[in-house]
């Protein structure tokens, strides 16, 4: 009985540890200190490709949200636009990648992108048969495991912050791009 509460405390404690880390360590690329990778299967509203080389010298926040996610709507696009509006004298660039549907959203996308001042990227328009597929898997940018999720890149393209769900994006994400800028 004893030999088997000491199993269970030690199965709890192992539980514990894997859990607590799992809200600062992240399993998928691009991780804090890479370069990260083409981002495949994505297009800019207009069209144009998305090509990171695009926003290089100067920082950038990669956000992935959608208008179906409550806390993007509540609290991670008011964040990337707060820090976007705070820091763009300064040469702050955004990229916004909605995961919403391309089929559907393409035009109010390109009006809100005018709007807001930065390029919003959806995926590329999917083959006959995929329309519903819902895939965040962006080829060797990597795949997107949580919504919203914020990547902040330095001037030198490299990760310098991830920030995943919308409530710490709130509340670290100004604090991520103030430390790009110091």
């Amino acid at each position: 009985m004893q030999k088997l509460r000491a199993i269970d405390l030690l199965g709890l404690a192992v539980f514990v540890t894997f859990w607590a880390l799992s809200s600062t360590v992240h399993a998928w690329q691009p991780e804090i200190g890479d370069k990260p990778r083409a981002m495949e299967q994505l297009e800019l509203v207009s069209g144009a490709p998305v090509n990171l080389a695009d926003y290089a010298g100067k920082p950038l926040i990669i956000y992935f949200g959608a208008d179906w996610c409550a806390p993007c709507v509540a609290n991670g696009r008011p964040a990337v636009i707060n820090a976007f509006n705070q820091y763009k004298r300064k040469g702050l660039q955004v990229l916004f990648v909605d995961l919403g549907d391309p089929f559907k959203l393409r035009g109010k996308k390109l009006a809100e992108s005018r709007d807001l001042g930065f390029p919003i990227a959806m995926r590329s328009l999917p083959p006959t048969g995929q329309e519903k597929m819902r895939n965040f898997d962006f080829g060797t940018f990597g795949t997107i495991k949580v919504v919203p999720t914020a990547i902040i890149l330095d001037a030198k393209g490299t990760v310098v912050s991830k920030i995943e769900q919308g409530t710490k994006l709130r509340d670290q994400l100004d604090g991520a791009v103030e430390a790009v800028f110091r």
